[in-house]
């Protein structure tokens, strides 16, 4: 009898480990279950990161201000959330349904999230749920799209603009960080060193209004009203995880 026992309990963690596999019903469904992060860049949309690192759009068929909340809740069949019947978004007392959920890019998620936190701060509400983190009051940024310059290890610049390397264990993981400019910035080709500057004074390079990348020449005497080096300011537009795994990244590897 005691061989039987120890036979069971030594399928137990495997048979514990089927019962969490779960198959999404469809390639743009998203698990509740597994919701890392929510953010609501206006009344009928929500920008969403999962624990797997899969970024998604959902769009709402009625405005519901209030669905990044503490308290808000996907609810669906089985927790898959698709863009099908029967989808809803709870918060509060309102039940708000789901229209429809779109894959997206880390850029996109960027872009969405970004404006979350603007529109947050402008209208003085709660910050964007942040699943399994403990929350913060006031301004603020998040890995998923955010960077901080302290960790910075290298740069690199191509026609799409910069990529930073940075420390993963102080970005959330993220080695690799994508830059985009807001207009030419020809300053980057002869500049040795470089510095960001946040335009809200976070600490964090977010593609936020103000975020500049600030090229130092010190091989320009620029005169006591400048310093001692010659300054060019490029404003930085986007902010995003650099997800490609191209002949680049594998040599930085």
């Amino acid at each position: 009898m005691r061989r039987t026992w120890l036979v069971v309990l030594g399928m137990l963690p495997m048979l514990q480990a089927w019962a969490e596999v779960r198959t999404a019903p469809g390639p743009a469904c998203l698990d509740a279950r597994r919701m890392a992060e929510m953010r609501q860049p206006s009344p009928g949309t929500l920008a969403v990161l999962d624990q797997d690192g899969r970024r998604f759009r959902i769009d709402l068929g009625t405005e519901c201000p209030q669905a990044d909340e503490p308290g808000a809740q996907l609810l669906a069949r089985d927790g898959w959330v698709c863009g099908g019947a029967q989808e809803y978004v709870s918060a509060g007392e309102a039940l708000c349904p789901v229209s429809g959920v779109t894959a997206i890019d880390a850029r996109a998620y960027a872009e969405l999230a970004r404006a979350a936190v603007l529109a947050q701060d402008d209208m003085e509400t709660m910050e964007a749920v942040q699943v399994h983190e403990a929350r913060r009051r006031g301004f603020g940024g998040s890995y998923s799209y955010c960077f901080s310059p302290r960790y910075l290890r290298s740069w690199s610049e191509d026609p799409t603009g910069l990529l930073v390397e940075l420390s993963p264990k102080h970005s959330g993981g993220n080695r690799f960080y994508r830059v985009e400019l807001a207009g030419s910035c020809p300053e980057l080709d002869s500049s040795p060193a470089i510095v960001f500057r946040s335009g809200m004074d976070i600490g964090l390079i977010c593609g936020n209004p103000g975020d500049q990348i600030v090229a130092i020449d010190n091989r320009v005497p620029a005169g006591p009203a400048l310093g001692p080096a010659l300054r060019f300011r490029c404003n930085i537009s986007a902010v995003y995880p650099h997800e490609s795994t191209g002949p680049a990244d594998t040599a930085a590897n």
